[in-house]
């Protein structure tokens, strides 16, 4: 592929579609079957298996917590990780956000708001990243927690108030849109979002054609009114 992916996500939320009933597991040492339920993390497993795993730098660890870093280490850990990419893919999932942490307390707003800033090291300044939403399925299997589609107006409505700010203000944020109107509703047209989204099913089938389109917006981000702040 070419192109260096970190990858946001939350690691053990569950409210998702099973993949399997077991999964290899290391415990007191040894690497077994264990049955449990399916986590965010086993999607990023199978996108590893489908890019490379070469190709892909992960964002949050297990039972890695806020609470252990200060600002400047926060800053460190972030620019080590986003650094070398250029596109940041983001899985987002029911479950995902905390609702008992406010948004500073959690990795994805920070890991969003890193990979949307020009970041310099050395002599060296890395352009902003591509961002590119991939929703998951929930625990039934189907994606209508975040997307309604509408058969008469051949639209979709995305349920972006379940999302961090970060990602919600960041759609829909074309600075001149294209529109049209049906049944008493304004409808967006085209590529209105910096950080567009799709589904698992569409983007693991067709994953080079997604992230190009994902860096093509990115190329064209002055068209966009851009949220970099955490808030």
């Amino acid at each position: 592929m070419g192109r260096k992916i970190f990858v946001s996500y939350k690691y053990k939320d569950v409210k998702v579609a099973k993949l399997q009933d077991y999964y290899y597991e290391e415990i007191d040492g040894k690497m077994i079957f264990n049955k449990r339920l399916t986590r965010v993390r086993d999607y990023v497993n199978k996108l590893q298996e489908t890019i490379g795993r070469d190709n892909i730098n992960l964002g949050e660890k297990d039972g890695e917590s806020l609470e252990d870093f200060t600002n400047s280490q926060i800053q460190t850990t972030l620019k080590d990780k986003i650094f070398g990419s250029s596109v940041t893919i983001v899985m987002i999932s029911k479950g995902m956000k905390d609702s008992s942490k406010s948004e500073n307390e959690q990795w994805i707003p920070w890991e969003v708001s890193y990979s949307l800033k020009e970041i310099t090291r050395a002599d060296r300044i890395s352009r902003m990243n591509a961002v590119l939403g991939i929703v998951l399925p929930d625990e039934t299997g189907n994606y209508d927690w975040y997307y309604t589609h509408n058969p008469l107006c051949n639209s979709t409505t995305h349920h972006t108030g379940q999302l961090f700010n970060i990602l919600k203000n960041n759609m829909f944020n074309i600075k001149q849109p294209t529109t049209r109107e049906c049944s008493g509703t304004i409808i967006n047209e085209g590529e209105c979002s910096f950080i567009r989204t799709e589904t698992w099913d569409n983007f693991i089938n067709n994953h080079k054609f997604f992230i190009d389109v994902s860096i093509e917006i990115r190329d064209n981000h002055n068209a966009y009114a851009i949220v970099k702040k955490v808030e």
